[in-house]
């Protein structure tokens, strides 16, 4: 479906329907949209150059088909010349259509004037996903993203500029709610919230492009990153057709040399109860992705095996990462880094009886980790012990307090080398244990 902009010819001064001719005027110089994920919301604003007669010209605009919000669209003139030449004089809605409207405009020097229609708009989404090429050593590796924007909303939108709202809002009704015929009697909903995003849309273009910005599609797409508040919005660069009921896949950025840390990890509260390889960069400056937070979204590693082949590693479904957040995803065991526990000793001691009953006792128990490294280079380990229970942790290596049950220790192990290390768990059961 196209959205209709026409101006009416008035013949005789009788009901639209009646006597109104329809002329169809030029078609958008440009149009951007401004998707806000979190309540199906995206504010379009499309600039369309008319041309006007002296005196008072009346332009309609229709949307049938579509998931417009009536109550939110605009018109306004663009630049100093427009804004002295034309003026909105009224807004009508026509009582035989919930999907169209009729503006009245004044124009005071005949000729062509540039115009901004916005509105919004529900069924347009986005999801955003981010590929990791890592380097052989894993030390580093090319970080990829990409935007997939998908249009539901019945409208075509051509060579659109695309920005993309990180963050939360709410609203009181849904857009898509407003879309719907309302009856005559019933009164239009509060546009409170329609100002409040529109006027974040434009304080946040004042640190970025303009609409009809970018170049094609001669160089890859980048993120323009504006902060506001607690929402970040990302303009992606170039223009794109976004055409209704499909889905786009646009590129945002690509970063080669982003700095990774490999830690081999025992912390199943996070990564399960195996010895895992976990791949961590966070999200700064430091490791060249900037000073803003990244939209959540999944993230898939791969390992660069030369000859143009790539082994896949793992993935993390990343919520929102703010920036200077640490990123950690984990590929799974690897067995050239493994982990042995071995439980030397256990025995009971302060047996507590009542009426030949076990009512308290303490077990005394003595554990021994080994690691061995058997790659060609050092790397890094961290492991985490959780305990249950009234406990004592002793330990002649250097473990730390994670939280009340767990403690931790790291260190960096050699090339082809293997540390071992102990530590007593002490547990007081029953009655013994300290209230």
């Amino acid at each position: 479906m196209r959205l209709t902009l026409a101006i009416l010819a008035l013949l005789v001064a009788v009901p639209l329907a009646a006597k109104e001719e329809l002329v169809t005027l030029p078609g958008r110089d440009s149009v951007q949209l401004t998707i806000y994920n979190s309540e199906d919301l995206t504010l379009v604003r499309e600039r369309r150059t008319l041309s006007f007669k002296q005196g008072s010209n009346r332009l309609q605009f229709s949307w049938a088909n579509t998931l417009i919000d009536p109550t939110s669209v605009e018109l306004q003139p663009v630049g100093d010349t427009a804004k002295a030449a034309i003026e909105i004089a009224d807004t009508s809605y026509p009582a035989e259509s919930h999907e169209m409207l009729i503006w009245t405009v004044s124009c005071k020097t005949a000729g062509a004037h540039v115009v901004e229609i916005s509105y919004f708009t529900s069924g347009i989404s986005w999801q955003a996903e981010y590929t990791g090429v890592v380097n052989a050593n894993e030390d580093s590796m090319t970080l990829t993203a990409y935007v997939t924007v998908t249009n539901r909303s019945g409208e075509e939108y051509e060579n659109a500029q695309v920005r993309l709202v990180v963050g939360t809002i709410n609203l009181v009704e849904k857009i898509v709610n407003l879309a719907t015929p309302r009856p005559q009697s019933q009164p239009r909903p509060s546009r409170e919230d329609q100002r409040g995003a529109r006027d974040m849309d434009r304080m946040a273009e004042k640190g970025g492009p303009g609409m009809g910005g970018g170049g094609g599609m001669v160089k890859p797409k980048e993120i323009i990153k504006g902060g506001l508040s607690e929402y970040y919005i990302y303009t992606v660069e170039g223009q794109e057709t976004i055409p209704d009921q499909w889905s786009k896949r646009l590129r945002s950025f690509e970063v080669a040399g982003v700095p990774l840390k490999t830690v081999y990890r025992l912390e199943p509260a996070k990564f399960g109860p195996a010895f895992t390889k976990v791949l961590e960069f966070k999200n700064d400056e430091e490791h060249k992705l900037g000073k803003e937070p990244l939209p959540d979204g999944l993230i898939r590693l791969y390992k660069d095996q030369g000859m143009g082949r790539l082994g896949y590693m793992g993935a993390l479904a990343s919520k929102y990462i703010p920036k200077k957040d640490e990123v950690k995803i984990n590929v799974g065991p690897d067995a050239e880094c493994t982990l042995a526990i071995k439980r030397l000793s256990i025995k009971k001691k302060d047996l507590g009886f009542r009426n030949n009953w076990l009512i308290g006792w303490t077990t005394v128990e003595q554990f021994e980790l080994e690691v061995k490294n058997f790659r060609g280079r050092a790397v890094e380990v961290e492991i985490h012990r959780t305990m249950a229970g009234d406990f004592d942790f002793e330990s002649p290596d250097k473990f730390e307090l994670h939280d009340a049950a767990t403690r931790k220790v790291a260190f960096r192990l050699d090339a082809n080398s293997a540390r071992k290390l102990s530590y007593t768990v002490t547990t007081r059961l029953g009655e013994n244990a300290r209230k």
